[in-house]
């Protein structure tokens, strides 16, 4: 009865280990994807920010302003603000 018991407890202790390591391996995971793709994360957010600020399109004839009053300079079909 006594060697059931301690067989149950090492093998529940065994799966618990398991289950941390997958943990462990899917949260290095999801860091690489995250440090990989943020820059492009940001880089769409960013997007998403222009075209809301300026919704004329760049094939308007505005000029385009930045937040600190300097004209914006338009990269392909863009218009981004240079510090």
């Amino acid at each position: 009865m006594v060697r059931s018991q301690r067989k149950h407890a090492r093998r529940s202790g065994q799966a618990l280990i398991e289950y941390s390591l997958i943990l462990v391996l899917v949260t290095c995971v999801v860091l690489v994807a995250v440090i990989t793709m943020g820059n492009q994360l940001l880089l769409t957010y960013q997007d998403i920010q222009a075209e809301v600020t300026y919704l004329g399109g760049a094939s308007s004839d505005t000029v385009f302003t930045c937040p600190d009053t300097t004209s914006a300079v338009l990269h392909g079909h863009k218009y981004w603000c240079h510090p």
